[in-house]
């Protein structure tokens, strides 16, 4: 089968019975781990994205094929791929492998289930959509760049639920006037819906700028929608020739910034009770 997605994973010792190898259970287990990271790929993270959708999906049948056995230690490639769409449901075919050697296979048959009455609904047509441009190998991600006018909605939205929810920082804190000037990055899904963002904003001294408010919706992260967002913002700033780039950086996010071609300045500090770097880039 071979499939596009593939997610990795080593087997715990947890996981090991006493044959000292995968007790076969866990794999519906791995194949759970699979799915979820597969959806976020996709376009579609789980919950937040099915949930705009109004529904969910559940479940209702798993086949399992076990052709050799895992063991402890070993690094194991699980493969999902979205086989059948039908009317209510998904099809998902699957396997595990370890170098190259299939270990077990199976399907899984979702529904999908209206939020409302919890009964089987249609696959929404933008859930198709993402699924066909991730199997066709297409963008599943869309970046857009603008002005706090066209794209300040979706951009409150992602930095309310990661600053002020998930962050705690105080709304007083969050919001200021330099959202009126700056121009703003947002990556959504196809149907919209915002998962990522930041903002450029332009610095009185010529040839200078400064990125900020770079956030990614927790279901979304681990997908490289933080590196699309910063990457638009570095383009717009060489655009509008500003090639003197500079950034408060999260400590926990300092790596994707040094990949960037960013490089720390001076000592960590706190900013909103939170560690932050300085960061400079000259492009």
């Amino acid at each position: 089968m071979h499939p596009r997605f593939q997610h990795r994973l080593r087997v715990r010792w947890a996981e090991v019975d006493a044959q000292k190898v995968v007790f076969n259970g866990h794999y519906l287990t791995y194949l759970d781990v699979a799915a979820t990271e597969y959806w976020r790929h996709v376009g579609l993270p789980y919950p937040d994205a099915w949930a705009r959708l109004g529904c969910d999906v559940y479940v209702r049948r798993n086949t399992l094929e076990y052709h050799a056995p895992a063991q402890l230690d070993d690094w194991l490639s699980i493969g999902v791929r979205c086989a059948r769409m039908g009317n209510s449901s998904l099809t998902l075919n699957w396997e595990a492998r370890r170098d190259g050697q299939l270990l077990v296979s199976g399907e899984v048959v979702y529904v999908c289930v209206s939020l409302n009455d919890g009964r089987p609904c249609t696959v929404p047509a933008s859930a198709r959509a993402q699924l066909d441009a991730y199997e066709a190998t297409q963008p599943c991600w869309l970046t857009h760049l603008g002005d706090w006018r066209a794209l300040g909605e979706q951009a409150a939205a992602v930095r309310r639920a990661v600053f002020i929810e998930e962050q705690g920082i105080a709304e007083s804190e969050e919001w200021d006037d330099d959202d009126a000037r700056a121009h703003h990055v947002v990556v959504t899904n196809l149907d919209g819906w915002a998962a990522a963002t930041g903002r450029l904003i332009p610095d009185e001294t010529p040839g200078r700028a400064r990125i900020g408010r770079m956030a990614v919706m927790r279901c979304a992260r681990g997908v490289g929608l933080g590196r699309k967002v910063l990457e638009a913002l570095v383009d717009q700033a060489r655009a509008i020739g500003r090639p003197q780039l500079s950034l408060h950086a999260q400590c926990s996010a300092q790596a994707l910034y040094e990949s960037a071609g960013f490089q720390p300045v001076g000592e960590v500090f706190d900013e909103v009770g939170i560690p932050h770097r300085k960061m400079v880039l000259t492009l």
